[in-house]
């Protein structure tokens, strides 16, 4: 039973190593080596590619995620192949990050309206491409209804990056390694005990074998027999009731006496 736990155990922490450290490692080597977006044209992107990049505009937010009323995610919009271009591509913003893209978000419409004569906020990304569909796509198609831009719908590329960071591949590599390890010193414990009992069986295999009344046939020994072996030979009689045959005799000869 406790075997078979062991062994649960190994394969249980073998598979999280797998699950976390695969993908985990071909991520890190990915975005490494990542293009830069600007750098690619829309017949370029599909689906799971890295791309990074770094932008000095964020036009807006079309799509949203919330949870128990508050927001978790958006879909900022940037430009995609270079800035004051017409080809727009979406980023998937957790919460953490919605101010640093609103900065940006400002400094943007700053500029664009006139109030400043330079873009002074920029952000860097990096991340995998994900087909804009379902939800998020209807959410695409009424933003850009509503801002009237119907007829410049191409200018919107139906992608967008999920962002993700080596610091994150690493920390996942990381916990695959510690579960590796966990698994490596398991299987170790299991093997040495299991020599451990080996040796012992043996042992006292051979202790059973080497008896002096063991010769390949169960024999009953009595009290006697073991006191014999274990003094020697002498058996000493505690029993004083086996000297009774005697006592008579003794009586009789002090009674003759008087």
């Amino acid at each position: 039973m406790k075997n078979t736990r062991s062994w649960t155990g190994v394969v249980l922490f073998l598979l999280i190593a797998l699950l976390l450290g695969i993908p985990s490692i071909k991520d890190y080597i990915q975005l490494k080596s990542a293009p830069d977006i600007y750098d690619l044209k829309e017949s370029d992107y599909k689906e799971g590619k890295m791309v990074r990049g770094k932008a000095d505009m964020v036009l807006d937010y079309y799509c949203y995620e919330t949870n128990d009323g508050n927001e978790t995610y958006r879909w900022y919009l940037v430009p995609s192949e270079g800035d004051m271009t017409l080809k727009y591509v979406g980023i998937k913003v957790n919460a953490k990050l919605f101010n640093d893209y609103e900065a940006v978000y400002n400094s943007t419409w700053d500029y664009l309206d006139g109030i400043t004569d330079s873009l002074t906020k920029s952000i860097s990304f990096q991340g995998r491409l994900k087909k804009v569909d379902g939800e998020i796509e209807k959410n695409l198609d009424n933003y850009i209804r509503e801002a009237g831009a119907t007829d410049q719908k191409d200018a919107f590329v139906p992608y967008y990056i999920e962002l993700k960071t080596t610091k994150g591949s690493i920390t996942s590599m990381i916990i695959s390694a510690v579960c590796l390890g966990i698994a490596v010193v398991i299987f170790v414990i299991m093997f040495l005990k299991s020599k451990s009992d080996k040796k012992f069986e043996a042992t006292a295999q051979q202790m059973r074998e080497n008896q002096p009344w063991n010769n390949g046939v169960s024999l009953v020994i009595d009290d006697q027999e073991l006191d014999r072996m274990a003094y020697g030979g002498s058996v000493i009689n505690n029993n004083p009731q086996t000297d009774s045959a005697d006592a008579p005799a003794d009586n009789n000869q002090d009674n003759n006496n008087f």
